[in-house]
């Protein structure tokens, strides 16, 4: 504990004691014990990759009810054993010590869904990795027009919302009014208005280009710039030909020709953008789901593990134990290469993950629980012991009936 924080709890209390005795008698305190039916475990991290600890709570009062400093299975026996009462059911995520030593004391195990979806996507994620490039060309007549029409049009442009103003303030002109009156109606300059109002004005969001001396180099710019020769190569062979001009017009003029190319050439998709695909089905978007269909007909090593994947997540989502058994027993499934070492995992914990979709149980107020012992090890800034952590997490909060 800390000095400061220590005469301040001694001020509160009343007493004249050193910070030591404090911790001696805080140390002292009995740590509340329950009997649950029903417990949820979560391991957390002291320090991630290193060294783990255990935390078990009760799933009525979603309050920890113990800690370990470690994930060896032999303190969650010894544990167990000073039960009056074993617990009925216990909700773990997939480490095997905690699932074999609970079923070892006859605890019917159940899965957390949340880690079996987790590890679903990181299945997905591995697959496409191993199947997809980094990225995957996409034709603009497939993904950007539609109907003939190019997807721009999908938004109001600029020039057009502007020729709806100088329409509205020529129109209202035309009836009378004044210039000052269209602009406070319209929260215009009156400046503004006045050049709307003019016959031959024609609205239009692209600027004159001043002439520049590097306009007779376009050509060879051009040239430069879609054989990817970086800015410095380009401004040494225009310097060459003769461009006496500043670098920064190079950069520019180089700019909008790449802007350019990006719309004229292929488009791309990211293999992070194909696994949202694939993991977001179904989809509602006719685009997506094309997209979608071409990548499992370009890709066939991909369909088996897609359709296993959704299949998994719909059947944990509806709790249907006997399609998710079909599914881990599909010879198609487990003969697949980039499956087989999954469904193995998940036949040796058949039982375990059959149970979630037959109880309710989930162990998301647990990992609450982990965020507030990772604040309590904060504000204790590292200072204290693990017997001075335990308890002041399981003696932080009241009982939650009074």
């Amino acid at each position: 504990m800390l000095r400061k924080r220590h005469v301040f709890a001694r001020r509160l209390i009343g007493i004249r004691i050193s910070h030591d005795t404090l911790l001696k008698i805080l140390r002292r305190v009995p740590v509340p014990s329950e009997q649950p039916d029903i417990i949820r475990i979560d391991d957390f991290a002291f320090k991630k990759g290193h060294r783990y600890g255990t935390i078990i709570c009760n799933a009525q009062t979603h309050r920890p009810i113990e800690l370990f400093c470690s994930r060896n299975p032999e303190e969650l026996i010894e544990w167990m054993d000073r039960l009056i009462e074993k617990p009925v059911r216990a909700s773990s995520d997939r480490f095997p010590g905690y699932q074999e030593t609970l079923q070892k004391k006859g605890v019917v195990v159940v899965s957390d869904r949340f880690h079996l979806i987790h590890n679903l996507w990181e299945l997905l994620v591995t697959i496409c990795r191993r199947v997809l490039p980094s990225r995957l060309p996409i034709h603009k007549s497939q993904s950007v027009v539609e109907d003939g029409n190019s997807s721009t049009t999908d938004f109001p442009s600029i020039d057009s919302n502007r020729q709806i103003l100088v329409s509205s303030v020529q129109s209202m002109h035309r009836k009378g009014m004044s210039l000052n009156a269209i602009a406070r109606s319209l929260h215009l300059n009156w400046r503004t208005v006045k050049k709307y109002n003019e016959l031959n004005y024609h609205p239009s969001s692209l600027r004159p280009k001043r002439s520049h001396s590097i306009d007779r180099y376009m050509d060879y710019l051009r040239e430069y710039v879609m054989n990817h020769l970086t800015l410095k190569e380009i401004n040494r062979l225009l310097r060459g030909l003769g461009y006496k001009g500043s670098y920064g017009a190079i950069r520019y003029r180089a700019r909008d020709i790449r802007r350019g190319l990006l719309l004229e050439n292929p488009l791309f998709l990211s293999r992070k953008d194909a696994c949202r695909l694939l993991w977001q089905w179904p989809k509602k978007n006719e685009k997506d789901i094309a997209d979608v269909s071409d990548l499992l007909c370009e890709y066939p090593d991909l369909s088996i593990p897609f359709c296993f994947i959704q299949g998994f997540r719909e059947a944990i989502r509806v709790r249907d134990s006997d399609e998710l058994l079909r599914l881990i027993m599909n010879p198609k499934v487990t003969a697949h290469p980039r499956l087989a070492r999954f469904v193995r995992r998940l036949k040796k914990d058949l039982p375990v993950i059959l149970a979630a979709c037959q109880y309710e149980e989930n162990n998301g107020y647990v990992e609450g629980n982990v965020n507030r012992l990772k604040m309590i090890k904060r504000l204790m800034y590292g200072r204290a012991n693990f017997d001075l952590l335990r308890i002041r997490v399981l003696c932080r909060n009241p009982d939650p009936e009074y």
